[in-house]
């Protein structure tokens, strides 16, 4: 399905709304990778933190994704590019069995619970237009006494993101953009199952969503 110039002025409004970009600390105790099916850009972001010398431990979550016939976990894909980036083996904790994003939180809050690392400030990492979400499932399900919780992503643009997926997974146009569109739909309907904290409401995003849905573009059943 080939995207139109309008497809892409109502794509921008739902992403503008999703990308959720904190001013991070100069030092936290943790730095969150949440598992993105094959793209690692977000592995970038932590990197390019850790080598400032915010945060001294990285968790890197995510399971072996059936839907891409993964061999390897997400979690081991984006500890590859950590390392190859230059972050020391000791400073990564691996979260192998996560296959939600519930799960990439409170497995993540769990391993440095349990490893001894105090978290008392955490910055979280995700794809650019799930920086929102995971924020707010952070928000629902990371155990209490909450740590203060920072999110944000490898800087790029929604057309820059869009040519990033298809590298990853090849050339379909929607790939990226149903996956997008899911999570615009479980950012307004999983507060209400406790996944995750409620956001402020967008009636431009809202409008620019139900534009897209009725011009024919599906939405991405994931957790």
């Amino acid at each position: 399905m080939k995207i139109t110039d309008r497809d892409w002025e109502l794509l921008q409004i739902i992403w503008d709304y999703m990308v959720v970009e904190d001013e991070v600390p100069t030092s936290a105790d943790a730095i969150v990778i949440g598992g993105s099916g094959m793209t690692t850009d977000s592995a970038l972001r932590a990197a390019e933190l850790y080598h400032a010398g915010v945060a001294p431990v990285i968790v890197a979550s995510g399971f072996a994704n059936p839907e891409f016939s993964a061999s390897v976990t997400e979690a081991e894909m984006l500890a590859d590019v950590l390392i190859d980036q230059g972050v020391p083996p000791e400073a990564i904790k691996r979260d192998h069995a996560a296959t939600n994003t519930g799960d990439n939180i409170t497995n993540s809050a769990n391993i440095l619970k349990d490893t001894g690392i105090y978290a008392g400030s955490v910055i979280l990492i995700h794809k650019p237009f799930m920086t929102r979400r995971f924020l707010a499932t952070a928000l629902a399900q990371w155990p209490q006494p909450q740590p203060r919780l920072y999110v944000t992503s490898w800087p790029t643009s929604l057309k820059e993101y869009h040519a990033l997926h298809a590298r990853f997974y090849g050339s379909e146009d929607e790939k990226m953009i149903y996956l997008m569109l899911g999570d615009y739909e479980r950012i307004k309907s999983y507060p209400a199952k406790g996944f995750s904290v409620k956001q402020p409401e967008s009636p431009k995003a809202d409008a620019a969503y139900e534009q897209l849905a009725e011009r024919g573009f599906t939405i991405k059943e994931a957790g």
